[in-house]
């Protein structure tokens, strides 16, 4: 299938504080390559570091995000290319290639393959019956990511 994508005047590591005329709008979707992004507005009181999973802030409308997650939860994005500030707009993952950022005491993700959900505070942890994390699955590991580490997945949220 073919199409002609909506024309950006900015790329996807863009964190602003506030829109001018020529940036996107909240929830505006682009594509680079095979990778998917969302347009999104941090609505918490801590930057959204790279590697982090953002969810919708509670009690909020359109696409305002936070890092304040518990296991299981579902997210909006991954942070990939720059940290957005609190405050600010910026642009997360929805479906491709990132680094995620596992959390502390979450065992590790001990084989590529490995399926990831999001856990605690915007980080992530290996998703398994057998340990009870069976929320939902969001992704997978490429490679082995050891506990408090970062380290490269294939995500799709939605």
């Amino acid at each position: 299938m073919y199409g002609i994508a909506p024309i950006r005047l900015t790329g996807v590591s863009q964190v602003t504080a506030t829109l001018g005329a020529n940036d996107p709008q909240i929830g505006d979707e682009a594509q680079e390559g095979s990778t998917k992004y969302l347009f999104v507005y941090n609505d918490c009181n801590s930057s959204l570091a790279v590697g982090n999973g953002v969810v919708l802030t509670s009690g909020a409308t359109g696409y305002s995000v936070t890092i304040s997650s518990v296991t299981g939860d579902r997210i909006l994005g991954v942070v990939k290319n720059a940290a957005i500030t609190t405050g600010a707009y910026g642009w997360v993952v929805t479906k491709g290639f990132t680094s995620v950022q596992m959390m502390a005491a979450s065992g590790t993700a001990s084989a590529a393959q490995t399926p990831l959900q999001i856990a605690a505070n915007g980080l992530f942890a290996p998703a398994s019956n057998v340990t009870g994390n069976a929320g939902g699955v969001l992704g997978w590991s490429l490679a082995v990511i050891a506990s408090s580490a970062s380290g490269a997945a294939y995500i799709s949220v939605y």
